[in-house]
């Protein structure tokens, strides 16, 4: 027999010979019953908010440039805001770029995040 019909002979037989145990491999699949309980938890705008913010207790989440007249977790963008807060006291994080940040009545945290950003003195409190 020649060299190459040993190679043939030798890929052969390990090929049958791996044959039967791929069988006995594939079929002990089962997974097991498991202990672990599932938790759920609610996502708000008090679970969202910025530990800056831990005073306010906040109901309403707004991703945009103008709050509402509840208590806000008003999120700006990755581009230059100008950002405005209304009644209540919010929590306003501007995001990226060079944003402006007017907070309204109430108690107000303005986070003004990356970017050179004009916190207006009517925000009680001022996170560059």
């Amino acid at each position: 027999m020649s060299l190459n019909g040993l190679r043939y002979a030798g890929v052969t037989f390990v090929a049958l010979g791996l044959l039967p145990m791929s069988g006995a491999v594939g079929s002990g699949n089962a997974v097991p019953g498991s202990n672990v309980t599932r938790y759920q938890v609610a996502i708000t705008a008090n679970t969202l908010k910025p530990v800056e913010c831990a005073g306010i207790a906040l109901t309403t989440v707004v991703a945009g440039i103008t709050g509402t007249n509840g208590a806000d977790l008003l999120l700006g963008s990755a581009a230059a805001n100008s950002m405005s807060a209304s009644g209540n006291n919010d929590c306003v994080l501007g995001g990226g770029g060079n944003d402006s940040i007017n907070c309204g009545a109430g108690i107000d945290v303005a986070l003004g995040g990356p970017g050179t950003d004009r916190l207006n003195a009517n925000c009680e409190t001022r996170i560059q």
